[in-house]
């Protein structure tokens, strides 16, 4: 694990236990997304992280693909929980989980190139 992500752990999951999209975090697992992309030189900062489980990130990047207006929701949010310094609050946890919820709801049933369904079971499991 990076030193960056290290001290975004100490700072950022001192009690829940849950990365920042609301899977169950495990730290050894733990990845660092860019919120300003590194290709449009977002650098590897505190300031500029969040904290996923894989499957979190995984799911990001496919809701950026799908829907770029709830991606840039959600990495405002991350942006401020950042302003703020300590882990996401019930209340943008709750507003994650409601973005989350309304993008599953509207492309519950899309599909890749290959014919399968794109939001798999593991996306679902939260909390």
């Amino acid at each position: 694990m990076k030193n960056i992500t290290s001290e975004m752990l100490k700072i950022y999951v001192p009690y829940s236990n849950l990365d920042w999209m609301n899977y169950k975090l495990v730290k050894k697992d733990v990845t660092f997304h860019h919120i300003q992309k590194r290709c449009d030189n977002g650098a590897r900062t505190i300031e500029n992280g969040c904290l996923l489980m894989p499957n979190a990130h995984n799911y990001l990047h496919l809701i950026e693909f799908k829907d770029i207006e709830t991606y840039t929701a959600l990495n405002k949010i991350f942006k401020y929980i950042n302003q703020q310094r300590y882990e996401p609050t019930t209340e943008q946890r709750e507003l994650i989980e409601y973005l989350l919820v309304q993008f599953e709801t509207e492309h519950r049933w899309d599909k890749g190139s290959k014919g399968k369904l794109l939001l798999k079971h593991k996306y679902l499991e939260r909390w």
